[in-house]
């Protein structure tokens, strides 16, 4: 549970707000100040920067975009960027099992990389998986655009982007400690501290957090530290500049994998429990460290000119030493090994734009024009530690409690590999409104390149990419849309005669409809056509890639977000989703689903008062996800719908509150996903239930 409620921090700014300039009001919420009261405000956060690099408003986006608010975040009882996701339109919730360290998740039936992960609106890093690990505590909202994003943001998957805006200095005095409890012995520790000079020209925000908590393996658990100062100096109303520094340290003892079920098939199945840890205890280790610092700055010349600039510089180190391992039939043993892994990558990054704004009888205008630069350096140095192997009476003795011998010391070097890449964009947007009609488009010119040293190998790539789109207001909160964009992600991946494969390329249509009749209704439908070609695929039992000719997503999604008066707020989804390969070298593939993605998803949810007090109130949360029925990889098994609940009941009195969040009500198990995990067919598991009580203090 990460967050303020919208309605406490609202308060705090309402002072503020018009002394703010563009950008800071984007993070504004919109409720009326109340004493120490903890009600949930009824206006919902209409403006964003992630379709287009400057504010605009839902109503003028041609684009399925959500946002995910504080109030959201802490009513539906938000932890992790997964649990922030799980309700909203075409989204495939953990198709690799529910990870506490990373988002596996899937928009419109495509990954969502850590490359199509922003924080502010900036890309960190692209090459190597497994970098970004954001706590959402320090988080202010969740930010989702469907479809490609290349115009703005580079080179990125088709699916979608999901932006992350931090928690950033407001211009008032305020102080929050939060502590939480749960079933999986959780414990965290929280505060969020903010203040501001007397003239209101420098302002700070500190966000702290620490928790612990076990994980799905026996002898496992996680500890995280996160610390995130923020400070802020204005110039009267003509400049600002923010920086944002933060560190973030977790530490996995034990296993850090995505939980996993064995399924009938599997030579261990009844043998070997889901949880048994064959790792061994004190070695296996999962460390990651992130640290970074970033500043944005804006400068206005005039009403008409502006210069806006974001720079930053981010860092991960990781030490992975994890046991694996594979039964092998013939002859008959469990074969073990240990990964160790060294990683550092550092990555500096930097976007800079003029925003030209003009006004006339006719409209509005809004052009931008600018360049971003990314580099990115990652050092990986790999070995593998050789483990006892197990036979299956050996094993059904350590399952049944009998001590482990010591596993030998012997460590197998392997090839370092170090690399970096670098991108380069230069890219012009332009908004203007002409009476009822908003019409958007944009052109980029993206530059890729990345150096190789195990291999010696130095590859560029270039794309040209755009978008264009149309709004047209046709009164009574009515406002469909059209919209074409497309998508450039450069390959690293080599075919079977080392060739490098071709860059990864996609394009969408897209009409849609926003209904937004006042600021507290927001309904959003779309029908879309992806598609996206030349996705890299591994062959199996080989080193090596080939490209699948193209992948297609056509679907229909319908959100909403209501709060129909102070005591009820309703939250809704529909996706229908049809994902399949179109285009294929082996005509065997052609039709075939993606794994774990459903053609049918529906969530719902409701928060309701059920007793006001002078200085509070008592307010009950019930919500259903259902997820339908999913193909494994090789589309031969099929996973059936599942439906699950979630509850909260939340206590709120002066300046205190309690709530108890429950996750998957009912405990029910289900597999996410089934993949192959060396030639044997293997479950990703959902989340199981999980309870969190946290009390939360603000004053």
């Amino acid at each position: 549970m990460a967050q303020a409620a919208e309605q406490g921090e609202t308060g705090r700014q309402n002072d503020a707000a018009a002394q703010e300039s563009q950008t800071n009001d984007v993070n504004v919420r919109h409720a009326v100040r109340t004493p120490a009261v903890h009600v949930y405000a009824t206006r919902l956060d209409d403006t964003s920067s992630a379709a287009g690099k400057i504010p605009m408003k839902l109503s003028d986006t041609p684009a399925s975009l959500t946002i995910v608010n504080t109030d959201e975040i802490e009513r539906l009882g938000v932890y992790n960027l997964t649990d922030a996701l799980e309700y909203n339109a075409g989204i495939t919730v953990a198709p690799r099992g529910y990870d506490n360290l990373y988002n596996f998740s899937k928009i419109r039936g495509f990954d969502v990389t850590q490359n199509n992960i922003s924080i502010n609106g900036m890309k960190a890093f692209h090459t190597t998986d497994n970098l970004l690990s954001p706590e959402l505590y320090g988080v202010d909202r969740v930010e989702i655009l469907r479809g490609p994003s290349s115009t703005a943001y580079g080179s990125a998957a088709l699916g979608g982007r999901i932006n992350l805006e931090l928690k950033r200095p407001q211009r008032e005095d305020f102080n929050e400690v939060q502590v939480q409890i749960g079933n999986q012995k959780e414990k965290m520790l929280a505060v969020d501290i903010n203040r501001t000079s007397t003239d209101r020209s420098l302002y700070g925000r500190f966000v702290a957090m620490v928790r612990g908590n076990d994980l799905f393996y026996d002898n496992t658990d996680q500890t995280r530290i996160y610390i995130a100062p923020s400070i802020t100096k204005s110039w009267g109303d003509r400049t600002k500049l923010t920086f944002f520094p933060f560190w973030q340290k977790d530490k996995v003892d034990g296993y850090a994998y995505s939980p996993r079920t064995r399924l009938p098939g599997d030579p261990l199945y009844g043998i070997m429990p889901d949880r048994f840890f064959v790792g061994v205890s004190g070695w296996d280790r999962y460390e990651q460290e992130q640290q970074g610092i970033s500043y944005e700055l804006e400068h206005k010349f005039n009403k008409q000119l502006s210069f806006h600039q974001k720079v930053g510089w981010r860092k991960t180190e990781i030490t992975s030493y994890q046991s694996a391992g594979a039964y092998m039939p013939i002859p008959g043993i469990y074969r073990r090994f240990g990964a160790m892994i060294d990683s550092e990558a550092t990555a500096y990054f930097s976007d800079q734009f003029v925003q030209l704004h003009r006004e006339g009888k006719a409209g509005s205008a809004d052009t931008i024009l600018g360049f971003d630069w990314r580099y990115e350096n990652t050092s990986d140095k790999q070995a593998m530690r050789m483990l006892s192997p197990w036979t299956l009476p050996q094993i059904r003795d350590y399952v049944g409690g009998a001590p482990i011998p010591a596993d030998p010391d012997a460590v197998m070097p392997m090839d370092d590999l170090d690399y970096w890449s670098r991108e380069r964009g230069f890219y012009v947007m332009h908004t203007q409104k002409v009476g009822r009609f908003t019409f958007s488009g944009g052109v980029r010119r993206g530059l890729y390149a990345q150096y190789s040293q195990r291999d010696d190998e130095q590859y560029s790539q270039g794309a040209w990419t755009g978008q264009a789109g149309v709004v047209y207001e046709a009164g009574k909160g009515l406002h469909p849309y059209l919209h074409w964009n497309n998508s450039f992600e450069p390959s690293a991946f080599h075919d079977v005669n080392g060739k490098l494969l071709g860059p990864t390329t996609g394009q969408e249509w897209e009409l849609g409809v926003h209904y937004i009749p006042r600021p507290n209704v927001q309904v959003t439908a779309s029908v879309f056509d992806l598609r996206h070609q030349n996705l890299p695929r591994a062959v199996p039992a080989t080193s090596y890639y080939e490209s699948i000719g193209e992948v297609m997503s056509q679907g229909f999604e319908l959100e909403g977000r209501v709060a129909l008066n102070p005591n009820l707020r309703l939250l809704g989804s529909y996706t229908y989703l049809d994902n399949r390969i179109t285009a294929d070298k082996n005509p065997h593939r052609i039709g075939r689903k993606p794994s774990g993605v459903a053609m049918h998803s529906l969530n719902l949810r409701a928060d309701a008062v059920l007793q006001k007090y002078n200085d509070g109130e008592l307010t009950l949360g019930f919500g259903a996800r259902y997820i339908g029925s999913r193909m494994d990889e090789s589309n031969a098994i099929s996973m059936g719908g599942v439906m699950l609940y979630d509850s909260s009941l939340s206590l709120a009195r002066g300046d205190s509150s309690l709530t108890l969040h429950v996750r998957n009500l009912f405990d029910k198990k289900y597999v996410s996903n089934i993949e192959s995990l060396w030639g044997t067919p293997t479950g990703f598991m959902g989340q199981e239930r999980t309870f969190i009580l946290s009390y939360i203090r603000r004053w």
